[in-house]
């Protein structure tokens, strides 16, 4: 009986002996020098790497800032230009010449009634409804910068017109007249912000002002007579454009304006066609700056 005793006592120390046992008290021993497991140093690692690669990528394209990056910087200083272009003129007394030529026809037609026996009915040509120019100017400016400009110029205009009246013998007789001028002008220029008006990028626009002398030469030729224009020391009129510069290469610029001018003339010889005439209306040009 004691000797089972003994027995039980043995076994339950032992049990609890071994059940007893904190695995974390159980100490490791370092890996030997010579182990395919190498430790990296912790500064190797780039912080929050694994964090990042993790995050999705950002794909979005941000646009870059090139606000005026390809803005046109005018050349400042003394400049030189010359242009050319097209012109509707507002010449409203063409309906003087007009009522001539019917004048002329009547003469004609009544030449016919007297004796129109193997003859034809006169006939005749009407005048354009539109005077079409085609001006040219050039003239020295200087740029104070980007923004102020004012210039100095002179320019020719020239338009004729030409109808044809049929007789009564079927000859073919010339009536015409002809619109001369030669402006004398300044001007102002003024740049415009690319933040209020822009088409492209590289575009400079500015509104222009000018203020127009009439030099002498100044004139109306017609088959019924010739009337020249007065120097008005005051002045003629003005114009109003609004200009671009659409190209620049090296030192020279490419200009576009566009605009309304309003110019009126006068002659003081009583004996004349017309005493007075408009040569405005609406203009387009090209002018290039050197």
């Amino acid at each position: 009986m004691k000797f089972i005793k003994a027995v039980a006592f043995c076994l339950v120390f032992f049990f609890e002996t071994v059940f007893s046992q904190d695995s974390t008290s159980v100490s490791l021993d370092p890996l030997p020098q010579d182990s395919a497991y190498v430790q990296l140093p912790q500064d190797s690692l780039p912080q929050d790497s694994l964090l990042q690669d993790s995050l999705p990528k950002d794909t979005t394209l941000v646009p870059n800032d090139t606000t005026g990056a390809d803005t046109v910087i005018i050349k400042r200083g003394l400049r030189f230009f010359a242009s050319a272009g097209v012109q509707l003129i507002d010449f409203k007394e063409r309906l003087n010449f007009q009522n001539l030529l019917e004048v002329q026809l009547n003469k004609y037609i009544d030449d016919y009634v007297e004796d129109s026996t193997g003859y034809t009915i006169p006939e005749k040509q009407d005048f354009q409804t539109v005077n079409l120019a085609f001006p040219i100017t050039a003239g020295i400016m200087w740029q104070f910068n980007n923004i102020h400009s004012i210039g100095l110029g002179a320019g020719f205009l020239y338009d004729k017109e030409s109808v044809i009246i049929k007789d009564k013998y079927s000859n073919f007789r010339n009536f015409s007249y002809t619109l001369k001028a030669f402006p004398l002008f300044v001007e102002y220029r003024l740049g415009i912000s690319e933040k209020l008006i822009s088409i492209r990028e590289v575009d400079y626009f500015s509104v222009l002002l000018r203020y127009y002398w009439m030099l002498p030469g100044t004139e109306i030729s017609s088959s019924w007579d010739s009337v020249r224009a007065d120097f008005e020391p005051l002045g003629n009129g003005f114009g109003v454009f609004l200009t671009y510069c659409f190209s620049k290469w090296e030192r020279v610029e490419i200009w576009g304006e566009m605009g309304y001018l309003n110019i009126d003339v006068k002659s003081s010889d009583e004996k004349s066609t017309l005493d007075s005439w408009n040569l405005g209306g609406i203009s387009v040009m090209v002018r290039a700056v050197f």
